[in-house]
């Protein structure tokens, strides 16, 4: 099982879904150590490794990455979190034949349209629908695989879908493709027992919501962090004061873990069996806040749950452009060929990047041609995802049109 890259917290509990990163996951709730700080290079010295990069740059400003990589012995690293397997399903059949196997191909079909997409309306478009009718001609591998029990044997099929094609009908469709690259969600739970008890819950507590939550977040591919409930944790936000959704100490005592986003929420069971909640969602700087009221635990989670899902979706959702759009993005701290292989590498690898290259080099930094296939609103959203890159404030006033100025920080 692969994992998430270190965030800036000193450790934290995550769901494990098919993780990846340059660093291992080894069980489904890990601690990490925070990411040590990389050596910068002195103002003293950096005169004459300007000059060398210079050369270097000049040299192979148009050779192929991976030949850079290969070269250099680069190895990328992210903060962003990134989701494997969102082409890929696993349905349990009753046999091999081909009705079964078409029904399977259906039905793993729309669970990939829901992973990438993010929203259950989108099943109902008739692009899609007719995709799903025709879902074994998207199919890119199959295998099988047969698990045995105490009590019965059941078999799966394990089906590929090809990420190209579905990728183009549901473009053609104009509906956005949510990338594998998503926002890690904290999450802060609260519920009250019909005897008045209150419990703030942990990745370890042992309730139906988590399963339910967890189950979620892995069928549909969301990245979910829960509290570690330590002595930190209970310091900076206690019982009552979760209960209370109180914002900005929510969000406080979620700065440690780094999440991208933050859904709290407070669960009342009453006498009478029904779930009376509040919900909070923190994103970026805005705050939604709705209630909800249920007698199915499971209806009532996954209420919540789709709301934000399709709301982080709708907001990170690329829809290709007709015609690529030209930026330019001008980057400091660029202080090694290794830092410049590094920052092209991860430019390049953006969902929403169809091509960069490098166009000028002096003593600051770097500029990079950018060629984009996506809106720039979404290759700064997608920057911000990563942290690689801090964005300059002080260059706000100076900003010409379609260049972004940012710092490796890496």
């Amino acid at each position: 099982m692969d994992g998430f890259t270190a965030c800036p917290a000193s450790k934290y509990a995550a769901v494990s879904l098919g993780l990846r990163s340059n660093k291992g996951l080894g069980a489904q709730f890990t601690d990490y150590a925070p990411q040590t700080p990389s050596l910068r290079v002195s103002r003293r010295r950096r005169s004459g490794m300007m000059r060398g990069m210079k050369s270097f740059i000049n040299t192979i400003v148009r050779a192929p990455v991976l030949l850079l990589l290969l070269c250099l012995g680069a190895s990328p690293q992210a903060f962003a979190l990134i989701v494997d397997g969102l082409y890929d399903q696993e349905i349990a059949v009753q046999g091999q034949g081909d009705a079964e196997r078409i029904r399977a191909y259906r039905e793993g079909m729309s669970a990939v349209v829901l992973k990438i997409t993010g929203e259950e309306r989108w099943l109902r478009n008739s692009a899609v629908e007719r995709a799903i009718r025709d879902a074994q001609s998207y199919v890119q591998e199959v295998s099988y695989r047969t698990s045995s029990g105490p009590l019965e044997q059941r078999n799966f099929i394990n089906v590929r879908f090809d990420r190209a094609l579905v990728d183009r009908m549901l473009n053609d469709a104009g509906i956005p493709v949510w990338d594998q690259n998503r926002p890690a969600v904290m999450i802060w739970l609260s519920v009250q027992s019909a005897d008045g008890r209150r419990e703030l819950l942990s990745a370890d507590t042992d309730h139906p919501l988590l399963d339910i939550v967890k189950e979620f977040s892995r069928l549909r591919g969301i990245p979910l962090l829960f509290p570690l409930l330590d002595l930190e944790d209970r310091r900076n936000l206690p019982t009552d004061v979760a209960w209370s959704l109180d914002e900005q100490a929510i969000r406080a005592a979620s700065a440690r873990y780094g999440a991208d986003a933050i859904l709290s929420g407070r669960i009342l069971e009453s006498p009478s069996g029904e779930l009376v909640g509040l919900w909070q969602f923190l994103f970026r700087d805005n705050v939604e806040s709705f209630d909800s009221f249920e007698r199915d635990l499971k209806v009532y989670a996954e209420g919540a749950l789709e709301r934000v899902t399709a709301q982080i979706s709708s907001h990170f959702g690329l829809i290709k452009l007709a015609q690529p759009v030209q930026v330019k993005l001008r980057v400091e701290a660029v202080d090694s060929a290794k830092d410049y292989v590094d920052l092209l590498q991860y430019i390049q690898g953006l969902a929403v990047v169809e091509s960069a290259s490098a166009s000028l080099l002096d003593g600051s930094g770097i500029e990079l041609d950018v060629s984009l296939i996506g809106n720039p609103f979404l290759f700064a959203e997608f920057i911000t995802l990563g942290r690689d890159l801090q964005k300059q404030e002080s260059f706000v006033a100076q900003e010409r049109e379609n260049v972004f100025y940012y710092r490796w920080v890496r």
